[in-house]
């Protein structure tokens, strides 16, 4: 591609790229983009149906510790759960007890919205051209990182605490770290390429 300038007349990117480089730019970026997908495929009904992350713990998390996926947990014992667990906060806490299941189930459904959200600027991202796809990059990077450093620390590294990691949920962190590794070093490379 033709070299960019800046005012004093250093090329500030990259020069005589042949058709194969440009492939491969091409190859990573879309790669990393379409990577950025993955929250949407999970999570992204729960902005609507928050309850539904039931099916989450039913069929996504258990062939993480190879267990068979099943329908064991139902929307009753969710409400069930969620009123043990304000049964059980001491009686002048009542409030907040009740802000905070307010708060857990509002984040999930605030994440959700953010990761449609993502997900549609990534399918327009990957409509225009790779040298106009920067600010995709950098989102989409920045994002990654702090995946895989949370998914790292459900893992078991001391990149954050989650009080309750379940078996399963510790094995997401160890396949989801990773995946989020790979999707920010793409995403960094196309980001670099693409300004």
């Amino acid at each position: 591609r033709v070299p960019e300038a800046d005012c004093r007349g250093q090329s500030l990117a990259f020069t005589n790229l042949s058709p194969q480089d440009d492939m491969n730019i091409g190859v990573i970026s879309a790669v990393g983009l379409a990577m950025g997908l993955a929250p949407t495929l999970i999570h992204g009904v729960e902005g609507f149906f928050p309850m539904l992350a039931r099916w989450i713990v039913n069929l996504v998390l258990p062939p993480f510790t190879l267990m068979a996926p099943s329908w064991t947990l139902t929307y009753d014992d969710q409400i069930q759960m969620l009123e043990a667990a304000l049964k059980a906060a001491p009686a002048e806490k009542a409030r907040q007890a009740a802000d905070y299941i307010f708060v857990v189930i509002f984040e999930q459904q605030q994440n959700s919205a953010a990761f449609l959200g993502v997900a549609v600027a990534l399918l327009y991202g990957l409509t225009v051209p790779i040298d106009d796809r920067h600010l995709f990059h950098l989102c989409l990077g920045v994002i990654s990182v702090f995946m895989c450093l949370a998914n790292a620390g459900n893992a078991g590294l001391p990149t954050g605490h989650h009080p309750k990691v379940s078996p399963n949920g510790k094995m997401v962190g160890v396949v989801f770290a990773p995946f989020w590794a790979v999707a920010a070093a793409l995403n960094i490379m196309a980001f670099i390429h693409t300004l």
